[in-house]
């Protein structure tokens, strides 16, 4: 097949192809925080298989990990997913969540887009961040939904004690959480008016008085970047900043 290097571009004109089982082609988005030693080697090896298995789509590489979103067929889809588990051997607290959805023809990748970058995902170019020592921890769903169903039943008059009161934080950019986010009862609700995720550590610096003295829980929509803003979070608490910070999974996350 015929691939381009300069475009990860989803195809949107109408198939031609006769009607195929959903699951005959598959998308799969993930992240992987781990040491690459040798983020060059990596990207190469991984521009390799995945030509070999005609996957499309692209994928950040860097000393932290892996973060990457690929299309192709089920079966070459599943032989990857085997391969990164069998070289990476992620560790069970940090297991991949690999995300699954089935695409038509229509909808695959076209080209492939293998780079050896700084960051998982763009945040701080001055100094990069890195999600392999000082993440916060994560919560699951189930812990998110109870942390805020605590939050909602504190009495607001009685005096501030342990655990502090609770904040959420959407790290997503601002056109997707106008599409939908998480509100709860006696819960401030941030949503930073976020162009682009890069934007954020301004806008923590600025807002970084609401955080004081509060439980950060916060949110993204595939996880990874919830894992480098809340080494931000703890990088200015311990500057004085008192930014605080909780991370996580779909993104949810908490710290005191």
């Amino acid at each position: 097949s015929t691939r381009s290097t300069n475009s990860s571009a989803p195809i949107t004109t109408e198939s031609t192809e006769p009607h195929v089982s959903p699951a005959e082609f598959l998308s799969v988005t993930y992240y992987h925080v781990a040491a690459i030693l040798d983020p060059a080697d990596e990207a190469s090896r991984q521009r390799r298989l995945c030509d070999s298995l005609c996957l499309g789509g692209r994928l950040r590489v860097c000393a932290h990990g892996l973060n990457g979103a690929l299309t192709g067929g089920a079966e070459a889809v599943r032989q990857y997913i085997e391969w990164v588990e069998e070289r990476h051997e992620p560790r069970p607290q940090r297991a991949i969540d690999w995300k699954l959805a089935p695409v038509s023809g229509s909808e695959l990748f076209v080209g492939l887009s293998v780079r050896e970058t700084a960051e998982l995902v763009t945040l701080s170019p001055g100094s990069p961040i890195s999600p392999l020592e000082h993440t916060a921890p994560h919560v699951s769903p189930a812990d998110f939904h109870r942390l805020l169903e605590e939050e909602a039943v504190r009495d607001p008059s009685a005096p501030a004690g342990n655990p502090p009161p609770l904040v959420l934080l959407d790290v997503r950019n601002g056109y997707e959480s106008a599409i939908g986010r998480f509100e709860a009862p006696n819960v401030a609700t941030l949503r930073p008016p976020l162009r682009q995720f890069s934007e954020l550590p301004r806008w923590l610096e600025a807002n970084v008085h609401v955080l004081r003295g509060r439980r950060v829980l916060m949110y993204c929509t595939g996880g990874v970047r919830c894992e480098a803003a809340s080494v931000l979070l703890r990088q200015m608490r311990a500057r004085g900043g008192e930014g605080g910070g909780e991370a996580g999974g779909e993104g949810s996350g908490e710290e005191g």
